[in-house]
């Protein structure tokens, strides 16, 4: 996790403002313009590198001082300025106020298409922000990140390991059956899957009869879909999300399982949670 306000080591004069040390954060030049999606992030003093662009950018007081920030979206496109996958996305925030830059990320946080969203998540009644980006893989899941910066202190509050989202386990049975173990709720659902039957005797995994033939442990994937929603209609957002619990490999999904979480006592608490099964499968 990276998170904190920029820093250098000396004090550079640059185009009538200073960049201070000492814990201070950098102050941005005074003679900057709004940033433009696709275009280089070229703020000098941020040291981002000549393969960092611009993926999406919004303006929202996120701070907390009714004054209007500048929220950029930043990712290095390894290849071309044409690219649509980003590595290393990190949200930077432009205090309206102060001029100051501080950012929010995590190991690992890249993606397609990266899209910001902006909205409070954690009931303060100021702004957060949140990521999407996919991932491109072939279980259809998105990265997501959600961050604070209140008082232009930045801080991860939805990380990597909060995007695996409720983790599910199981075995298949006898009869064209599973038993699937929600993990974090210490549940079990027996689950039907006849509608897979034909594909399944196809497969070797089952005879005519229903008997099981070989060992299949389905599991689940991270979200594959996570939105904000003011599920409570009270000014604050929770996460809509789905994920897909799939059997012998990620193009058989079994399940999908929607869920809503809140952010409370600092940590996401699921609020919902269902599943679904198919009747009929084609």
């Amino acid at each position: 996790m990276n998170i904190g306000i920029l820093k250098k080591g000396a004090v550079l004069a640059l185009a009538g403002c200073l960049v201070f040390v000492g814990g201070k954060a950098l102050r941005a030049q005074e003679n900057s313009t709004d940033f433009q999606i696709g275009e280089k992030f070229q703020v000098e003093e941020l040291a981002m590198g000549d393969k960092a662009y611009v993926i999406d950018y919004k303006t929202a007081d996120v701070t907390g001082d009714n004054i209007k920030d500048e929220v950029v979206l930043v990712g290095e496109k390894p290849f071309s300025e044409n690219d649509i996958f980003a590595d290393n996305l990190t949200v930077i925030v432009k205090d309206g106020k102060k001029n100051e830059y501080v950012k929010a990320t995590y190991e690992g946080l890249c993606g397609y298409e990266g899209e910001l969203f902006v909205g409070d998540f954690t009931g303060d009644k100021v702004n957060d922000v949140m990521v999407t980006a996919n991932t491109g893989g072939s279980g259809g899941i998105y990265n997501h990140m959600v961050a604070t910066f209140k008082d232009n202190e930045p801080a991860v509050i939805f990380s990597e390991k909060d995007n695996n989202g409720v983790k599910f386990t199981g075995k298949y049975l006898e009869d064209f059956k599973a038993e699937i173990i929600a993990e974090d709720l210490n549940k079990t659902i027996i689950m039907d899957l006849s509608a897979h039957k034909d594909n399944y005797i196809e497969m070797g995994i089952y005879n005519d009869e229903g008997k099981l033939l070989t060992e299949v442990e389905p599991w689940s994937n991270p979200f594959s879909k996570l939105e904000a929603v003011d599920f409570n209609l009270d000014g604050t957002f929770e996460l809509s999300g789905v994920q897909r619990i799939v059997g012998t490999c990620n193009a058989d999904p079994i399940s999908f399982v929607d869920s809503i979480w809140s952010f409370e006592n600092s940590k996401w608490n699921i609020k919902e949670l269902k599943y679904t099964t198919y009747l009929v499968k084609n």
